[in-house]
């Protein structure tokens, strides 16, 4: 059962104890095809405090992609998925206390700065928690009534349950682990509930709701947000209220987006898409380093976008824009420009 989001601080502390109890050895990896590539400067130190718990060291060389499948499907886990040296370390709660002390979250664990993707292995196989961070993918063996009663135990575990079909349980939970993730599909939205404004930890969201038309001002006040993104057939526009969200880094809008095709759906002409237009507001981003808004019928840039200064990425592909503006040649910065 995945997890929204990998849990932290003190959310994170208990499911190392957790893990700790349910599994026989946690796993860590050096994922580098050519070991003289590893500088281990940065978790030297980390893995002589765990030597005293190392239980055996599995080396896949880089040329051996059948070797990864056979370990993979033998531990049945997601540690193993690219060749590196792999570190198994018995679970008691010396060593369990060491992980807590080393890092702060799920995430944590990630290259150069520590061996990479902490995972739990139950006796016999199989994982019981698994990171893969690189893939932000996170998650835990167990059922349905197991993670209920975990989440209620331990706030700040936010899993994938079957009830979440339902968008007010989904928030309900969301708020009350205060995720910094948040996938939202499948709902039948025409409008986001106003109640999104109590996401105040959100980081990431990203909303693929083919009838999602307005968006509501409740969500220009996540000041946490870094990442938007937006799959819909169709988008009124983007209010200036987006010039709230200080802390954005990326801000991906597609349109004509289906999550729920059926038989003869078709995507409105671009002609006939209600967004056609960026607001100036939008160089107020100040942190702004993405922007994609495709399948629009978006005519013209504003100047505004000269101001961000930031700004890595600039795709407006499939729009109605005739001629590149000549101010995008004075932005640099810029490593990717699509504008049509």
């Amino acid at each position: 059962m995945r997890m929204y989001t990998d849990p932290k601080g003190e959310a994170y502390e208990q499911v190392i104890d957790l893990a700790i109890r349910k599994s026989e050895c946690f796993v860590l990896g050096e994922k580098i095809w050519n070991p003289a590539d590893v500088v281990r400067g940065n978790y030297t130190s980390v893995l002589e405090a765990l030597e005293p718990y190392l239980v055996k060291t599995i080396v896949i060389q880089g040329d051996n992609m059948d070797e990864v499948i056979q370990i993979r499907n033998t531990y049945r886990s997601h540690a193993f998925y690219t060749a590196g040296t792999y570190y198994f370390y018995r679970c008691c709660e010396e060593s369990g206390n060491l992980l807590k002390q080393m890092a702060n979250r799920l995430s944590d664990w990630i290259y150069p700065n520590l061996p990479e993707d902490l995972c739990f292995l139950k006796e016999g196989g199989g994982d019981y928690l698994y990171s893969v961070v690189h893939e932000h993918m996170y998650g835990m063996e167990v059922t349905e009534e197991e993670a209920i009663e975990l989440m209620d135990q331990i706030t700040g575990l936010f899993l994938e349950l079957k009830s979440h079909s339902d968008l007010d349980c989904l928030l309900d939970d969301a708020i009350k682990h205060k995720t910094d993730w948040l996938y939202i599909s499948g709902h039948g939205l025409t409008e986001l509930p106003e109640r999104i404004r109590e996401l105040t930890e959100l980081r990431d969201l990203e909303i693929f709701e083919q009838d999602l038309y307005r968006l509501p001002e409740g969500l220009f006040e996540l000041s946490k947000l870094e990442r938007l993104k937006i799959l819909t057939a169709d988008l009124e526009s983007i209010p200036a209220s987006i010039a709230r969200l200080k802390n954005l880094r990326e801000l991906c809008i597609y349109c004509a987006s289906s999550d729920r095709p059926t038989s003869g759906w078709r995507a409105k002409p671009k002609e006939e898409i209600s967004l056609n237009c960026i607001p100036p507001e939008i160089g107020e981003l100040e942190q702004l380093e993405q922007l994609t808004i495709q399948y629009t019928s978006i005519h013209e840039l504003p100047f505004e976008l000269e101001k961000l200064k930031n700004l890595r990425i600039l795709d407006l592909g499939m729009c109605m824009i005739n001629h590149k503006p000549d101010f995008l040649n004075g932005m640099k910065q810029l490593k990717y420009i699509n504008v049509s």
